[in-house]
């Protein structure tokens, strides 16, 4: 018995793909349909396998011509079908037609931003605003004795605004606006 060194031997679908110069596909049919000589270990269909690059080159020589052609054929056609789905004309056509949208798109999505970036500058403002006030009344209240008016509901939460004024001391406001 002849020893096989390692660069004879196959050792996946992919290499004896490779080295048949076709797919996966095809060359796991052609081991079912004609007999294409692969070892499956342990007896598996269809998982790791080894091939003997002498025996393929022998297998080659005896398979049918005529079945490796069509094959070959088939295997030349497969991409270009898939490709011509769409005429050229009809590839243009959408292709424009999903510029158009996407460009459509695009300039709502810009317009949406740049409101609510306008929107976001006000509310800043207004929160810039409404802590100034805060600070002015809390520095106002610490330099006088005299209790300040608050806005707050009988649970100590802020009011809305037009809500009737309620007296409160210092010392509760600063206790309620630390504990928040």
């Amino acid at each position: 018995m002849t020893m096989t060194t390692n660069d004879e031997v196959l050792n996946s679908w992919k290499e004896v793909a490779t080295y048949l110069g076709r797919g996966i596909r095809t060359v796991q049919r052609w081991e079912q349909e004609l007999g294409l000589p692969v070892r499956s270990p342990g007896g598996k269909s269809r998982s790791a396998v080894i091939a003997f690059k002498n025996e393929i080159d022998q297998w080659l020589h005896r398979a049918p011509k005529e079945m490796l052609q069509q094959e070959q054929a088939e295997e030349a056609e497969a991409p270009v079908r898939r490709v011509l789905k769409y005429s050229d004309t009809e590839r243009q056509v959408r292709l424009h037609n999903n510029t158009t949208l996407l460009i459509n798109r695009t300039k709502l999505l810009v317009t949406r931003s740049q409101d609510l970036h306008e929107r976001l500058k006000v509310t800043q403002k207004s929160l810039d605003r409404t802590v100034q006030l805060a600070a002015i009344r809390l520095a106002a209240a610490r330099n006088s004795d005299e209790p300040i008016a608050v806005l707050v509901s009988a649970d100590g939460q802020p009011q809305h605004p037009g809500a009737t004024p309620k007296s409160v001391d210092l010392p509760s406001v600063q206790k309620h606006a630390t504990a928040s």
